[in-house]
């Protein structure tokens, strides 16, 4: 009983801290099949604030940045705040984006699970973190070229000149903002086509099929593009070589680097709490054409390593997990 009440409180919470949902408005929970049980959580905690919230089904999507049905998306445009609970994210959609334009604020929650929330970051202070989540943004919207390093190899170097820095800090609360707690991070679309360098991940690949990562995954990227996946498992390279098709496809192309900044976040294998999860980078591909970019498919895929460090300009950000003395 006591672990079912703590999943309601978090329940509204989330709507009320993070979703800034008021009495008068529109509120859209989104699941699939499987997350249908936590969906209706969410609406009979959301039914205690705004009386006009309305669950939707849909059928299991594929992967990240897939579309959904039309007439979600056509729900979509008509809500004030849009929770999706769905498996997939919908962040990367053209339908979230119409929807933003239309005034809605979106909570991206994929892979939300009931363990996940009794964790301790999905209830931090998300307004209080904001500061710190806006300074990096700035760093990457003032920045030209970014270097990002790790202990276990990381070594790469992005453009970034022209790019807006993106500041998530995990709540919405004016039209079209997107928020997915608790993940709390900034982030930018690096020029497409110009990072350059190599890519170990130690931490978790944000996908139910791999989830925390038991062997290192070595990414080569040449002119934005993965050209090679190694890595000591087998099973891992089959994957992934898999997933990114043949060696042209736009799932390849370096799309995002991200900082995680929520300081109660540890890693998981779930993509929320492993990408805001303070001292981790995580880098995107495919799909940044909403956040920021221009490559535009059907696909986005997060890749977390940890105690990295970051440089922006040679300006020192991140050292080795920690941030370094620019911050509050």
């Amino acid at each position: 009983m006591k672990e079912n009440t703590q999943i309601m409180e978090s329940a509204f919470y989330l709507l009320q801290h993070c979703g800034s949902l008021r009495a008068d408005e529109t509120c859209l929970i989104l699941c699939d099949p499987v997350t249908r049980d936590i969906a209706e959580i969410f609406v009979a905690q959301g039914g205690k604030i705004a009386p006009k919230t309305r669950l939707i089904e849909i059928a299991s999507l594929r992967m990240h940045g897939e579309e959904p049905p039309a007439a979600a998306a056509q729900a979509m445009a008509q809500a004030d705040l849009i929770v999706s609970l769905c498996q997939y994210s919908l962040a990367h959609s053209r339908a979230r984006i119409d929807a933003g334009k239309e005034g809605a604020r979106f909570l991206s929650m994929p892979m939300y699970t009931m363990e996940l929330m009794s964790d301790p970051a999905v209830t931090v202070d998300y307004h209080a973190q904001q500061r710190t989540a806006q300074a990096v943004a700035d760093f990457f919207t003032q920045g030209s070229s970014a270097h990002v390093t790790s202990a276990a190899g990381t070594d790469i170097r992005l453009t970034i000149a022209g790019r807006t820095g993106n500041c998530c800090p995990g709540f919405v609360k004016e039209p079209g903002d997107l928020g997915s707690p608790p993940d709390i991070e900034a982030n930018v679309s690096p020029v497409e086509l110009e990072s350059n360098g190599v890519l170990v991940i130690d931490g978790s690949i944000t996908c139910p099929e791999i989830g925390l990562v038991t062997d290192p995954v070595r990414l080569q990227v040449e002119g934005g593009r993965i050209v090679e996946i190694s890595s000591p498992n087998p099973a891992y390279k089959e994957f992934l070589e898999k997933l990114f098709e043949d060696k042209d496809s736009k799932r390849r192309i370096l799309a995002e680097c991200g900082v995680g900044l929520n300081p109660a976040a540890k890693l998981t294998g779930t993509m929320l709490t492993d990408e805001g999860a303070l001292g981790c980078l995580h880098f995107g591909f495919g799909s940044n054409h909403t956040v920021g970019g221009t490559n535009q498919v059907a696909f986005h895929l997060d890749f977390v390593f940890q105690n990295a460090s970051l440089s922006i300009d040679g300006r020192e950000i991140i050292k080795d997990g920690v941030l370094a003395s620019w911050s509050a």
